[in-house]
Formats: structure tokens, C-alpha cells, sequence
């Protein structure tokens, strides 16, 4: 980089300053990783535009801790100042002090040689994998925290008890069957109340039963492990999937065309959501989530996300820009990643494989009503994907076998079954 663009980008772009922070800590922007210096106190030439922010503790034994990171949006010549707190290994974000970002920004030249230069090479792809994702799509997906986590974190909720064995007929007489769970348990030497709405019934809260007080000494409860449940704010907000593909009264043939097409699942996400490119931008941020900051829930998302969009074909009729921008994001994606992450262990299924099988089908399928633009975008995309990685995107005839499906007006092959890689 010449002297002078050098120059400019210093003084134009923005500042992320990291006081305090532990010698070999990991740290992280965006695609960039490295581990912490004696002099290193933060980013300088950071592009305008959304960032991932992101560290782990390490061990003098060499031991990485979970990921932590945060997600913000610089200014131009913003300066943003984090504190490290060696008591909870974590980022400080209250208490930061408008006075100290003042002063750090008048002398930001004076703390020039211990600020890494930000790697601009690497910004064009950052770019193409989150160019979706504003700070509206920030608010509606982000915990409540603001803080991404790779170890989602659990607090205890109720605990389970069990009797060691069954009771014998006569001993514990009920109205309602409890089985072998005790949970919320009171006693006054003749009665056992319990107060677990949910295991029981719905329709009252307390529950009591006579039993047996000598042969519940011989049976104490067991205590097995409690449930555990996300300490609240901690957990991500991604579009809920509708529990069932398709609308409440559907007829048979509605039943079946949703049950294969997901156009129905994908369209009541996207009117919870402020525009259809908010499922582009869920896309993207579930993927760089699990990409950059190792979370596993974000993954999920993805693929359940990828997954039904390939197999919308309805609203790929509907609204095929979105679909010409859903495969560039795909593009630009899959080269992040190993050939042997979408690959399902358990099923030997190459889940990516086939929903883009799907997806190639369906473009197919349907050439004549699309966009000619989408049409060859679509085949030159299966091309590249077929040299890549050697995959067969191509739907088999599985004759006898194939499963039999009720007919519709718009009803084609059935697609629901993955294609296993070549």
C-alpha cells in the first residue's frame, strides 16, 4: 500500500481500541485472526461498515477458551474504546468514558505503532458475506446482550427427581398418574403435594396424592441432572420456522404441494420480518456466526434457512431477484468452508448438495416464467459447483421406488429426498 492511501485510510477510516488486553489472547476481526503482542493495544484503517469483533482467553498451558465476540457498525472516523476485564475474561462495554475517547482520538498518532493496520484484502470478502445485514437486521437477530457467544450460557431451571422403583398397587393412589417424576415436592406427613403444571395438566397447579409414608422412605427420589436452560438475553433471535408447512384448513393438494414446496414456511417468515432480502440477511449472519464466531445454533439456522429456500419454487416465481441475490450469497459462502462440512455424519448426506439439486430443478423447471439472467446465472452456477466439488446436482428417475405423491395443478417430482454426493 503507497504512503499516501496508507495515510488517508488512518485518518478517514475507524479505530477499535483494546486496553488491558492479556498477552497470546486470540483475537479477531471479521476473517482475520491472530494472537495478541506485548505492544498490541487494537485496529486502525478499519473500513466504514459492519465488523466482527472477537477474542479468546488463552492458557499458559496453551488451553483456548470459548469465543466471544461483538458485532458494530464504524463510522467513518469513529473511535471505539473496550477495556478488558481479567475478573470475567471478558470486554467492557458499560462505563466507557466520553472523555478518555476524546483524548484517545486527539493523540490516535501517538498510538500509531501499537495498532495493527487492518488486512484491506480481506474486505471485499468480508463484504460479500454480510452486505445484507444492517443495524435493523442487527437488532431483530443479535441477543439482547449484543454479546455473541461460541458456549451458549445455561442457568438450572427445575429439577427432576425419580423413585428408584415403581410403587406397588395400593401404595400411592391419584387421580392423575405421575408416574415415577417428582418435582416441587411438599409433604405434611399425610400428603404430597406437587406443583409441576406442565407434567400433569394444564388445567391446575397443585396436585395431591396419599401415599404410603413407610414404603416412600424405602424409595427416596434419585435426583438426576436438572434442566438447563439459556440465561435470558443470551440467546439468539433468528425467524422462527412455522410448525407446520402449511396454513391451518388446508386442503389435501395444498398439504402436498407445501409439504414439498416450503414457499409457505419461508413467506410467513418474511412477513414477521421488515422486507423478503431480511431472509438474505439471516442467511448471511447465521453463516458468518458460525463461521467466525463457532456458533453452533447459527449453523442450524443456516442450513434450515438454505435448505428452504432451495425449496421454495412457488415463491421463486414470486420474487426471482431474490433468488438471483440468494445464489450470489451461496457463491461467495460455500469458498469459505470445507467440502466435508456439509457432509451429515450420521446419514452420509451432503445436505447442501441436495438442496441445490432442488434448487437447479426448480430453475429448470421453470426457465420460461424466470428472468433469462437468473436462468444462466443459475446454470453457470451449477457448473462451477460441479467442478468444485465433483458433486452430481442432478435429479434421478428412482422408477419403482420413487414415493408416491398426490397430484396438484402446479405439482411436479417429488424433491424431498437429498442426493447423496458423487
Amino acid at each position: 500500500m503507497n504512503p499516501e492511501l496508507a495515510e488517508q485510510m488512518f485518518e478517514e477510516g475507524g479505530t477499535l481500541v483494546l486496553l488491558g488486553m492479556p498477552v497470546g489472547t486470540e483475537f479477531g476481526i471479521d476473517l482475520n485472526l491472530w494472537n495478541v503482542g506485548n505492544r498490541f493495544k487494537g485496529v486502525k484503517m478499519i473500513p466504514p461498515g459492519l465488523h466482527f469483533i472477537y477474542f479468546s482467553a488463552v492458557s499458559r498451558q496453551g488451553d483456548t477458551a470459548p469465543r466471544t465476540g461483538f458485532f458494530h457498525i464504524f463510522q467513518q472516523r469513529e473511535v471505539v474504546l473496550r477495556h478488558y476485564d481479567p475478573n470475567t475474561e471478558d470486554l467492557k462495554v458499560e462505563d466507557v468514558d466520553p472523555d478518555e475517547v476524546a483524548r484517545i482520538r486527539a493523540n490516535l498518532h501517538d498510538l500509531d505503532r501499537c495498532l495493527g493496520a487492518y488486512p484491506i484484502d480481506s474486505w471485499r470478502k468480508w463484504v460479500s458475506l454480510t452486505q445484507y445485514v444492517d443495524q435493523g437486521e442487527l437488532e431483530r437477530m443479535l441477543p439482547l446482550s449484543g454479546r455473541v457467544c461460541s458456549v451458549l450460557e445455561l442457568i438450572p431451571g427445575r429439577t427432576w427427581h425419580k423413585t428408584a422403583k415403581q410403587p406397588k398397587s395400593g401404595e400411592i393412589s391419584s387421580a392423575t398418574d405421575v408416574s415415577s417424576l417428582f418435582t416441587g415436592c411438599q409433604t405434611d406427613g399425610s400428603h404430597l403435594t406437587l406443583s409441576n403444571r406442565d407434567q400433569w395438566s394444564r388445567s391446575s397447579d397443585i396436585y395431591e396424592i396419599t401415599y404410603d409414608f413407610e414404603y416412600l422412605k424405602q424409595t427416596r427420589p434419585k435426583q438426576v441432572l436438572p434442566e438447563m436452560t439459556p440465561k435470558a438475553g443470551t440467546e439468539f433471535r433468528f425467524s422462527k420456522f412455522p410448525s407446520q408447512p402449511y396454513r391451518d384448513g388446508a386442503t389435501p393438494s395444498e398439504v402436498t404441494r407445501y409439504s414439498l414446496d416450503s414457499s409457505y414456511s419461508v413467506r410467513q417468515m418474511m412477513d414477521k420480518a421488515d422486507r423478503p432480502e431480511s431472509m438474505l440477511a439471516e442467511l448471511q449472519m447465521s453463516f458468518v456466526c458460525f463461521l467466525v464466531g463457532q456458533v453452533w445454533d447459527a449453523w442450524e439456522q443456516w442450513r434450515c434457512l438454505m435448505s428452504a429456500l432451495c425449496r421454495a419454487e412457488e415463491l421463486l416465481l414470486q420474487i426471482p431477484e431474490l433468488f438471483s441475490k440468494f445464489i450470489s450469497i451461496i457463491h461467495f459462502q460455500i469458498q469459505e468452508v470445507p467440502e466435508d462440512l456439509f457432509v451429515d455424519i450420521v446419514e452420509s448426506n451432503n445436505f447442501l448438495a441436495a438442496a441445490l439439486t432442488t434448487l437447479f430443478a426448480n430453475v429448470n423447471d421453470n426457465t420460461s416464467s424466470l428472468p433469462t439472467h437468473l436462468v444462466k446465472k443459475a446454470q453457470r452456477f451449477k457448473v462451477h459447483i460441479t467442478e468444485k466439488f465433483k458433486w452430481n446436482l442432478n435429479l434421478v428417475d428412482e422408477g419403482e421406488d420413487a414415493p408416491i405423491i398426490v397430484e396438484t395443478e402446479n405439482a411436479s417430482v417429488d424433491r424431498s429426498k437429498p442426493m447423496s454426493s458423487a
